[in-house]
């Protein structure tokens, strides 16, 4: 089972998940593929630019490899003040 979290404006997409992780996504690029199959706007919100990834609370690059019982979090581009 793994845990997929959505931070900032990408929250407003997606609320926390826990599901299996399927035997064909086994990159964080392959998930938001599976992500974007029943939600076309979530996957066009990931797919943004300046949107960061983290694995197991460590920032990674966007094609990072993911296995069953990882935390995956997704960050929109946060504004401060």
């Amino acid at each position: 089972m793994i845990k997929i979290l959505f931070f900032g404006r990408l929250s407003d997409f997606a609320g926390p998940i826990a599901c299996t992780l399927p035997k064909d996504v086994a990159t964080t690029q392959q998930l938001i593929k599976w992500l974007g199959r029943e939600d076309v706007p979530l996957e066009k919100a990931l797919t943004a630019k300046g949107n960061r990834i983290a694995v197991n609370k460590e920032l990674v690059m966007r094609n990072a490899p993911i296995k069953d019982g990882d935390e995956i979090a997704f960050m929109s581009p946060l504004s401060g003040g």
